[in-house]
């Protein structure tokens, strides 16, 4: 996974070798490094003899073809004055048809032609993550902090991964205020072979393939962007928004306890991190979710729903969901929740919040509990 990194000259230590969940992306043709062979046969007979049959075979072998991409959310992110570590999820994909090391740059003040009114600080926690356990969210403490010093991540061909930029947001932003954020990422193989920083589209860097794969021989060859042949493939940058809102609503799911076949209960687990505490995930085993909703700022959040899947390999529980702790029932009544048709990894718990007024200083809590029987 570091053979890019190595062949750059970097230091082992900064690259970050994903052994993560990941998913493909674009279909990027024929391996680097794959041998092709071909041969041409004649045969013929002199006097009536079968002669021994010409050949002639040419091998090539697949070069290396570099090329990234950089998702922003498409969407802005809801924040009110003075949040710390708010998160943007963007996308990295390697487009090419080898493992490739990319450099991660965060930049919280991009310039023209962005127009925007603040400029984001750096997250208290850290500024680059990697989502460690491909859950598609920011989980402090689990996911991999991209070093700042050596912001270098390694992909393998068609390897998709979520990298999470975090920032803290200033205490003097106002409300419709936004604040514009950039994240590049640049292939190092480009960066340090001889003619590569800028290389356009289709330039060959010789022997600078993938060793992994079968150099020295493979040479690397810088693919299109995005933007068509006159776009560079090997960095790519995407941007992505911060809005000051009047409020700001956050949900943060956990495990709450876990139930063994064998009657135990164990409590304090923490789904967002190895549940230690909860170890006995076995058929029959009862799993207690819970979802904190908690609304910040000074306005109103109208109309606020919950929606959470039943997850995969389980089975609802009925009757055990409640809403700060009250009891809720799992049909469409009078209350304000319910699980229709919930049964084997189908339905969803929904709990219908409704308006929600915040007051500064004063964060609105709400609590939603429900259980699932591991199948």
């Amino acid at each position: 996974m570091l053979t890019s990194l190595l062949r750059a000259g970097l230091p082992t230590m900064a690259a970050l070798a994903l052994l993560l969940p990941w998913s493909a992306a674009h279909a990027v043709g024929t391996a680097a490094g794959t041998t092709i062979t071909n041969s041409a046969t004649a045969t013929y007979s002199v006097a009536g003899v079968q002669a021994v049959a010409a050949t002639s075979t040419v091998t090539i072998r697949v070069d290396e073809l570099i090329s990234v991409r950089v998702t922003a959310p498409v969407t802005s992110t809801s924040v009110i004055a003075g949040e710390q570590n708010k998160v943007l999820a963007f996308t990295v994909t390697n487009v090419g048809n080898g493992p490739e090391s990319f450099t991660m740059t965060p930049n919280l003040n991009p310039g023209a032609p962005v127009v925007d009114q603040f400029n984001p600080l750096p997250g208290s926690a850290g500024q680059l993550f990697l989502d460690s356990n491909g859950n598609g969210q920011f989980d402090p403490g689990v996911d991999t902090l991209i070093p700042p010093g050596s912001p270098i991540i390694t992909l393998n061909a068609d390897q998709s991964v979520k990298v999470f930029f975090v920032s803290n947001i200033p205490g003097t932003v106002n409300n419709g205020e936004q604040g514009v954020v950039t994240l590049t990422a640049a292939s190092t193989t480009v960066n340090a072979a001889p003619g590569g920083l800028g290389a356009a589209p289709g330039t060959i860097l010789p022997n600078a393939g993938t060793p992994a794969v079968g150099a020295p021989g493979i040479d690397a060859v810088v693919g299109a962007g995005p933007a068509g042949a006159a776009d560079s493939g090997a960095d790519d940058a995407a941007n992505a928004t911060y809005l000051v809102s009047a409020v700001s609503v956050t949900l943060n799911k956990v495990i709450l306890a876990v139930t063994s076949p064998f009657g135990v209960t164990t409590a304090g687990c923490n789904g967002a991190s190895p549940p230690l505490a909860c170890t006995m995930f076995v058929p029959g085993t009862i799993i207690q979710y819970q979802v904190t909703l908690t609304v910040t700022g000074n306005g109103t959040a109208t109309a606020v729903q919950i929606t959470d899947n039943i997850p995969p390999n389980t089975s609802y529980v009925a009757g055990s969901i409640r809403f700060n702790t009250a009891a809720r029932t799992d049909v469409v009544d009078a209350d304000n929740a319910s699980c229709t048709g919930c049964a084997n990894a189908v339905g969803a718990v929904t709990v219908l919040v409704g308006d929600v007024l915040a007051a500064p200083g004063t964060p609105v809590v709400h609590n939603i509990d429900y259980k699932v029987s591991i199948n």
